[in-house]
């Protein structure tokens, strides 16, 4: 099964402790999505990442394959169907090659900024995969 991840889902060692038979994390980008922050997480303390449609821009993020058990494993961390909702979605992976994969996504009324201890896994993700952090700012508020 492959899963996007776009959130705090791409700091490596969560992922491990999450789900510990992933292949490691593969650079994939879903196009016609934003990322957003809204909701509000126990854990982190405040709104976190979901995405939102919109026509002229993409999100970076890894793709990992994982085994069926694991997917469940993540259905319980994003709150699934209660919070995140799992859709299957086409994102197109460092090869070029168009993927069907699940992806999390958090329905929210309104945009918030996040939580700061939060940002910072997003950030120093960002950072280290070479992902461009102008689009992560954005939805942050500015927030850097």
């Amino acid at each position: 099964m492959l899963y996007f991840a776009y959130g705090s889902n791409l700091d490596p060692a969560q992922m491990r402790r999450r789900c510990p038979h992933a292949a490691p994390g593969r650079r994939a980008t879903l196009d016609g999505y934003r990322i957003a922050f809204g909701g509000h997480s126990r854990t982190w303390g405040g709104p976190v990442a979901t995405l939102v449609k919109d026509p002229d821009e993409w999100v970076d993020g890894l793709l990992y394959e994982l085994p069926r058990a694991e997917l469940a494993v993540l259905d319980r961390y994003e709150g699934h169907p209660f919070a995140y909702r799992r859709k299957l979605l086409l994102v197109t992976d460092e090869t070029g090659r168009r993927r069907r994969a699940y992806v999390y996504v958090l329905p929210v009324a309104e945009e918030a900024p996040p939580a700061p201890d939060y940002l910072g896994v997003l950030w120093q993700a960002y950072r280290r995969l070479g992902f461009d952090r102008e689009p992560l700012a954005a939805a942050a508020g500015g927030v850097r």
